[in-house]
């Protein structure tokens, strides 16, 4: 299985939204992957494709 390394968490996240802008360049971020943490919390994957960086969140569930 392919290893997609993980950013660390920066907030917390209270509506998940398939698009956020980037912290970085601005432009749209798609979310790429939805991880359960445990059963409070979901770690959300948002990856934007111009600038190849990643920004992950914490939701409650």
């Amino acid at each position: 299985m392919l290893q997609i390394p993980r950013p660390t968490p920066t907030c917390t996240r209270f509506q998940t939204r398939i698009e956020m802008p980037c912290i970085k360049c601005g432009a749209l971020m798609r979310l790429a992957l939805i991880e359960p943490r445990d059963r409070n919390f979901d770690l959300l994957t948002y990856r934007c494709a111009p600038c190849a960086s990643d920004e992950s969140f914490l939701q409650t569930i």
